[in-house]
């Protein structure tokens, strides 16, 4: 019986030593800091629900005035959810580096991840790319929570968002494109439905109106001191129930 369970404690271990293995493969996909550039301010809070998670996020220059960035949650979680993350993160700098139009950059991930895809997951993203100097963004939903924005008013209203298909379902979907112009001071919010759903113990969900009545509370804080606020506030609705989901927000003030 002492071998049995030696064998078994052997086994977990190595099980553990993986585990550890592949969460810091999975960071390594992530920006190791977030960048900071002329006109805009970003911070970036992301919080896996276990040691791996399904959410992810990214930025990419596209040239020396144009940024591309990406906030995207794999559906199911676990392992499985990870992999599909990590093969996105790496598809997403690939097709970048090629492509400048939201929906271009959006449908060939969208094909690569259908391609094959028999386990039937997917992925929902939104991808904004920003002309620093004019505020001009270019955007394309795939299925994701229409972001917030945040006016020098205190205003919250969502973006104008077609939901468009997640990516990875059907290859070929024809993904639309939008476009918007940043005003001076105007913030996008983007997050994962580990905000919006985040449930207490009672299993009531924080919920869309809770949270923009928060945004609307402390419109006027930093993206960092936002973000700070956005978590406090979860926790605290939370009040000691587990993480069911994981958590992203992004915050881009332009300035």
């Amino acid at each position: 019986m002492k071998s049995i369970a030696n064998d078994l404690d052997d086994k977990y271990m190595q099980l553990h030593r993986e585990l550890m293995i592949a969460t810091e493969l999975q960071k390594s996909f992530l920006p190791h800091k977030v960048p900071q550039y002329d006109n805009i301010h970003i911070d970036v809070l992301y919080k896996p629900s276990s040691f791996i998670g399904g959410d992810f996020y990214d930025f990419y220059m596209l040239n020396d005035s144009t940024i591309a960035f990406l906030v995207a949650d794999v559906s199911g979680k676990g392992i499985p959810a990870s992999l599909v993350m990590a093969v996105t993160c790496r598809l997403f700098r690939s097709v970048a580096s090629h492509l400048d139009k939201p929906e271009e950059i959006i449908s060939a991930l969208n094909d690569s991840l259908a391609d094959g895809n028999e386990s039937n997951m997917f992925c929902t993203a939104f991808l904004g790319v920003l002309d620093l100097k004019t505020g001009y963004l270019r955007y394309c939903n795939a299925g994701h929570n229409a972001p917030l924005i945040i006016s020098t008013d205190g205003r919250v209203r969502p973006m104008d968002v077609l939901p468009n298909l997640p990516l990875g379902l059907f290859d070929g979907f024809p993904y639309e494109g939008q476009a918007l112009l940043l005003d001076k001071q105007m913030m996008l919010y983007l997050f994962t439905d580990g905000v919006n759903e985040a449930e207490n113990n009672a299993k009531e969900q924080f919920g869309d109106l809770r949270l923009e009545g928060l945004l609307r509370r402390n419109a006027t804080l930093e993206p960092g001191d936002l973000i700070a606020a956005t978590l406090a506030e979860v926790e605290r609705h939370a009040d000691g129930a587990e993480q069911s989901d994981d958590i992203t927000v992004m915050c881009i003030e332009y300035y």
